[in-house]
């Protein structure tokens, strides 16, 4: 049976600096597999704070660039791949990292998916067609509203700016008439596998001041260069990958000159902040290990142990 090793946290909060020390000084090799549901896209590196490529070579990263931007990738399309790589990797005693801040993600590889067979599939489409339609009469808060009252579990754990969540939850309650949140507890695992399972632990304060800091070095490093070459592909604003925070405000400040550059800023990093709450609520529903920088060494002890057993 394949063992994983998750590391996971809000954004910013240093998972992935954390992972390459680990394999840099207690390991001689492993595999680190991202669990964020924009590093699959290709083109779209600033944005999602992608690894390097070299540090994609030297840490056998797996699950990154793996769609173009204009393909809907969903949960079902990576545990699908996920599956595939975790069967394929090879390596004798070498941890697997599962690294990332999807919490939805890494969820539904633990426990799987709920069975969607008695989906009505038309039905589901022609809801999701009506829904996107009022997003353009009503707004996107109206419907997020809508949620809050329907399935208020769902709707504190989604991205109220992500139109594509939102939608998704409401058209599972009109489609079959129970709560996104309670068909999710009937889920079928997709793969045996054993694990353990930490996150970092961080203060909120750093955590804001990192995402503040993060923001700013996307744009040193060329965000907006990297969107409007994403436009030029073509790629449409309701695609899944431009449902990502800093590449939706960055469409509106190119396309619709709709707020300054500085407000720009400002509202990516309101909006990632607001995620991060998000995120830490929904890794509050688990046990998960906690960890800070300085427990690398423990850490790797106990990551040795669970290899052994």
């Amino acid at each position: 049976m394949k063992k994983i090793v998750f590391i996971s946290g809000a954004t910013a909060s240093g998972k992935s600096d954390f992972v390459h020390k680990l394999i840099d000084n207690y390991f001689n090799n492993g595999v680190i597999i991202s669990i964020d549901s924009m590093q699959v896209y290709k083109y779209m590196d600033i944005g999602s704070a992608k690894p390097s490529y070299e540090e994609i070579k030297r840490y056998n990263y797996k699950m990154i660039d793996i769609v173009e931007p204009s393909f809907n990738f969903n949960i079902k399309d990576y545990l699908e791949i996920f599956k595939n790589v975790i069967e394929n990797i090879d390596i004798d005693k070498a941890p697997i990292f599962g690294v990332g801040g999807t919490g939805f993600y890494i969820d539904s590889i633990k426990y799987g998916i709920f069975d969607e067979t008695n989906d009505n599939k038309e039905n589901s489409i022609k809801i999701r067609k009506e829904l996107y339609q009022r997003i353009e009469n009503e707004g996107l808060e109206s419907l997020y509203l809508e949620l809050l009252k329907i399935d208020k579990e769902s709707a504190e754990i989604i991205d109220r700016y992500n139109s594509r969540r939102v939608i998704r939850a409401l058209e599972v309650f009109y489609n079959t008439g129970r709560k996104f949140s309670e068909l999710k507890k009937e889920r079928k695992k997709i793969i045996d596998f054993d694990y353990i399972s930490y996150i970092m632990d961080i203060e909120r304060d750093t955590l804001y001041n990192n995402i503040n800091k993060r923001v700013d070095l996307m744009f040193d490093n060329g965000l907006l260069e990297e969107v409007k070459s994403i436009i030029k592909m073509n790629v449409n604003i309701n695609c899944t990958s431009m449902q990502a925070i800093g590449y939706k405000e960055c469409y509106d400040y190119l396309v619709n000159n709709s707020m300054s550059f500085e407000e720009l800023k400002e509202i990516i990093k309101k909006r990632t902040r607001n995620f991060a709450k998000r995120q830490l609520t929904w890794f509050r529903r688990e046990e998960h290990k906690r960890i800070k920088p300085e427990d690398i060494e423990k850490v790797a002890k106990e990551i040795k142990e669970f290899y052994k057993s």
